[in-house]
């Protein structure tokens, strides 16, 4: 165990029969109760040798998960009182401040607008009752029912999404060997969790771009050309720098959001865009008619 060494209990006689007693943690009480559950008649039908006899208190223990880590998990998850609202604060702040793969600030406000609404289904529940039957009634089936404007509110990619915030806020909560407190085996089909089916990402037609960049004007018609053209997300172009641009090539090397400039979203996002001649050209056009000087130093931004 994570504090204390295994425990053989004792043996010990009451009237007639053999008892054995051992201590066992239990949730909602501060101090581990004494046990004593029987073994067997002194003597007669269903007695034991004293190697049976010690050999049964052993299974005795085990059965009442005595000596098992996962026994003072549950048992410091319900005692410490953390409440599921509690913890998801505890990890959203740890989840930016980590020193391994610290997640982004636009991640971060994404998943605090998760939080907020499932604290308000499960936020007062003691972490160590949320488990697949907690989510099920009280996450899934409500999202499941809500309609906006006559439709569903929540598809099932949104619902799968909040879901595994629940998940990864429960496994967040480790004892100091950075073991699982309250570890939760998932079951998606019991949940009923909804299946992920025809996923379609939009895009624009030809026709559609050609309609857009004919009613774009200014910088915003070239924006609209160099997303288009490059594939390029929103922060990227906007992070977009004049050094960043050689020839006919794009180099990607940041994100802009809220007013900073961040490393893109994955390593894969470091990366260099060939040009079309035409948009290349639309670009060095526009950066020698309009450039202004950025305010994080001698450098100069696109837009």
């Amino acid at each position: 165990m994570s504090r204390r060494s295994g425990q053989n209990g004792r043996i010990e006689r009451k009237g007639n029969a053999l008892y054995a007693r051992f201590w066992l943690d239990v949730p909602g009480q501060q101090s581990r109760a004494y046990k004593c559950v029987r073994i067997c008649p002194v003597s007669g039908p269903g007695s034991l040798n004293k190697f049976e006899q010690k050999r049964r208190g052993k299974e005795i223990i085990a059965e009442f998960g005595a000596n098992s880590e996962a026994t003072l998990r549950e048992a410091e998850a319900v005692n410490l009182g953390t409440t599921f609202q509690q913890q998801s604060e505890r990890w959203l702040k740890s989840v930016q401040t980590r020193k391994r793969n610290p997640i982004k600030p636009r991640t971060a406000l994404t998943r605090a607008s998760y939080l907020s609404y499932l604290n308000r289904q499960i936020g007062e529940m003691p972490l160590s009752s949320v488990n697949n039957l907690t989510v099920k009634d009280c996450v899934i089936a409500k999202m499941a029912a809500e309609l906006k404007d006559g439709a569903p509110r929540f598809s099932p990619k949104s619902i799968t999404n909040y879901v595994q915030i629940v998940k990864m806020v429960v496994a967040s909560a480790v004892d100091e060997k950075g073991e699982e407190i309250y570890p939760v085996k998932w079951k998606n089909d019991f949940m009923d969790l909804p299946v992920i089916e025809g996923q379609n990402k939009p895009s624009f037609t030809a026709e559609e771009i050609t309609t857009i960049l004919s009613e774009a004007e200014g910088q915003y018609q070239l924006l609209f050309a160099l997303l288009a053209g490059t594939g390029l997300r929103i922060g990227e172009a906007f992070a977009l720098r004049v050094e960043d641009i050689r020839g006919a090539v794009i180099r990607v090397r940041h994100s802009h959001w809220n007013g900073r400039l961040y490393s893109p979203k994955t390593k894969n996002a470091i990366r260099e865009i060939d040009l079309h001649s035409s948009l290349a050209e639309a670009l060095h056009d526009h950066i020698a008619g309009r450039v202004t000087r950025s305010h994080s130093g001698p450098s100069y931004t696109i837009t």
